[in-house]
């Protein structure tokens, strides 16, 4: 996670380095005015607009935390406000750190959790106003986030909390296996209203239906050089169509490092919104089983099956759930992997 910490006073800057030493496993920048820098051994000096500022850490950053009044940092965000899908978490603390407010995208940003971790570090009272947080309920998109599930509809996300908050129970329908305890919002009986989690998003087990899907579909990808960027996109999708699993289980998509240049690949890694990772034929090469082979891929490559070895490189589990496929002279393969349903 990126967090890019905004304070304006010495008091401020003072809280950016406890911030900073505690949360060590992030990637944490901190700016401040430069009159307040010599006030902190790791901010540095805030040469821009603050909204300019702003404007790129709403971009590039997982979660902004503001130091000051809470006025500033609603000032600051609101120009770039978009979408609860998208927008980063917002977090703003007083200079004294006596109240840390989730101020924007609570669950599935993640400010909800964060704000309480922050008030855990600086000794300050956590405010949270999420319904579903307050009332001590199931929140299924802060949930959903964090189990590395897509959230089909919004809508139906907010429907299913509406139908939590006024105390109905929701269905449960699930193609992977479940961990552990149900919340107790939700009733496997029910068939009005409830949560489908499949790969597939057109499954409809209830009237009303959240899908919710696992990002674990690596896929694998081949074609030509100059390989027109929605050729090959155009033929992840009828693969990933034919064996109906949604788009939205793209976890990254995969190539030989020949390719860590091509446009076309590179081009619809972006418009999937997921990584595009390269490996050596060396690296492909380690890998052992059976693979459809192509003698004239190995002669130009080095490798007998760039798209199914590159595909399992991309996954976890390493197992190949769809084999070379070849559309308009693009080739997929697609590994899947293993997934349980933990509601911890």
């Amino acid at each position: 996670m990126k967090i890019d910490i905004y304070a304006f006073s010495k008091n401020g800057a003072k809280l950016c380095d406890k911030l900073i030493e505690n949360l060590i496993k992030y990637s944490v920048n901190a700016y401040v005015p430069e009159k307040y820098a010599d006030s902190s051994k790791f901010a540095k000096p805030r040469e821009e607009n603050l909204y300019k500022a702003v404007e790129k850490s709403f971009s590039d950053a997982d979660c902004i935390i503001f130091i000051g009044a809470a006025g500033i940092a609603v000032r600051a965000v609101a120009p770039f406000v978009r979408s609860k899908k998208s927008d980063p978490a917002v977090v703003c603390m007083d200079e004294k750190g006596i109240n840390v407010v989730s101020l924007l995208s609570g669950h599935i940003g993640g400010a909800n959790r964060l704000t309480i971790k922050i008030a855990d570090i600086v000794g300050g009272n956590p405010i949270i106003t999420t319904a579903t947080d307050v009332n001590g309920k199931f929140a299924v998109d802060e949930w959903a986030h964090r189990k590395n599930l897509h959230i089909i509809s919004l809508k139906k996300a907010r429907d299913i909390a509406a139908e939590i908050l006024d105390n109905k129970k929701i269905g449960f329908e699930s193609d992977y296996k479940v961990i552990g305890d149900f919340p107790l919002e939700i009733d496997c009986g029910e068939k009005e209203t409830g949560i489908c989690i499949a790969l597939d998003s057109g499954r409809r087990p209830f009237k009303n239906t959240l899908n919710l899907i696992p990002r674990i579909v690596s896929i694998g990808v081949g074609c030509r050089k100059g390989a027109d960027f929605k050729d090959v996109y155009a033929a992840v999708k009828k693969v990933l169509n034919e064996h109906g699993i949604s788009h939205f289980a793209v976890s990254s998509i995969n190539s030989i490092d020949l390719k860590k240049d091509e446009y076309g690949i590179k081009k619809a890694a972006d418009i999937f919104k997921v990584p595009f990772h390269t490996y050596s034929k060396d690296e492909l090469n380690s890998l052992h089983g059976e693979f459809t082979n192509s003698d004239f891929v190995k002669s130009i490559a080095g490798v007998d099956s760039v798209c199914e070895r590159s595909a399992i490189m991309g996954s976890k589990n390493g197992r190949l759930f769809i084999n070379k496929t070849v559309v308009n002279s693009v080739t997929v393969a697609a590994s899947i992997d293993d997934y349980e349903v933990n509601f911890e």
